[in-house]
């Protein structure tokens, strides 16, 4: 968990939400500090997290309440999809489409946008990353590889322009309230060439209608869960008219679906290993793939982009 140090090394890094104005440290009786705004808004720093979040929409305040009961499915060892997220997703994040360079994060600044209960920071703390999340409730699990925890929403990133080398939106896009405006908040606090790698599913009719009849009645589902075409993803990312797509992927089939419907149905209490099981369903992937055109019927998509 970030210390009061770490909050005053990166304190030139912080403005008040949306960029608006410098922080400094606040008086006051706050048991690990605050930083108060240019309006007199004060901030204050809980168990280590730096409180951003002034004002929660009904939609917004739906979305937490289902990651606060998602906690348990994000922490349980037999369910399929966590070790997916872990051992697939967050490493083609990193491995595949990260460069280099970023990778040993020596003297960069990366921020982990949506970093929930901090896989990025456990799988790779020598980045030193930023996370930020809306939820407290995920936040107080990242307890490593994180100089500063924020909470915080992508659309209003309480960060000075031009401030990071990279951006990861790791499978978080899809559950932003206003994903136009979170992607304009990445283009400002992106550095110029900075690297920005988003990954989320993508809109297919059928599997959108087989989530909603397996989750209906599941309180970590909510009705603001989206998906993305194709197209939608890739507007969403050149709307801004401020990145370059240097890779555009299709990852993920049907082991995506049977990892989903084994979770949903709960069947995967049912066997022996779920890392076991995940390894084989990414090896069938990675067989259907082999086979010309297969690709385009992935059902995630992986982006890395430039910041022009």
């Amino acid at each position: 968990m970030p210390h009061h140090g770490q909050v005053a090394e990166l304190l030139p890094l912080l403005r008040a939400p949306g960029g608006k104005g410098a922080l400094q440290y606040a008086e006051g009786q706050y048991n690990e500090g605050a930083l108060g705004g240019p309006a007199g808004e004060i901030y204050p720093i809980d168990e280590g997290i730096v409180r951003m979040l002034a004002q929660v929409d009904p939609l917004l305040a739906r979305e937490l309440e289902a990651q606060s009961k998602a906690l348990d499915e994000y922490l349980d060892p037999k369910l399929l999809m966590p070790h997916y997220e872990r051992d697939f997703v967050a490493r083609l994040a990193i491995d595949e489409l990260m460069p280099a360079a970023l990778q040993q994060g020596k003297g960069l600044q990366a921020l982990d946008v949506g970093c929930g209960i901090g896989l990025l920071g456990r799988l790779y703390p020598n980045v030193g990353w930023v996370g930020l999340d809306a939820s407290m409730t995920l936040l107080r699990k990242a307890s490593t590889g994180y100089r500063l925890l924020i909470e915080g929403t992508a659309e209003q990133l309480p960060f000075a322009d031009s401030s990071f080398d990279v951006i990861v939106a790791l499978n978080m896009l899809h559950h932003v309230i206003n994903p136009e405006r979170a992607m304009a908040e990445f283009a400002r606090v992106l550095k110029p060439q900075g690297t920005l790698i988003a990954v989320d599913p993508r809109k297919v009719w059928l599997v959108e209608m087989g989530k909603k009849l397996l989750r209906s009645k599941d309180e970590a589902y909510a009705e603001t869960h989206k998906a993305f075409t194709v197209e939608e993803y890739r507007q969403l990312l050149q709307a801004q008219g401020a990145f370059n797509l240097e890779r555009f992927e299709r990852v993920g089939l049907l082991g995506l679906v049977g990892m989903g419907g084994f979770d949903a149905t709960r069947l995967s209490y049912l066997l022996p290993s779920a890392e076991r099981a995940v390894r084989g369903f990414v090896m069938l992937d990675e067989a259907l793939f082999r086979v010309p055109g297969v690709n385009r019927g992935g059902l995630n998509l992986a982006v890395r982009a430039t910041r022009s």
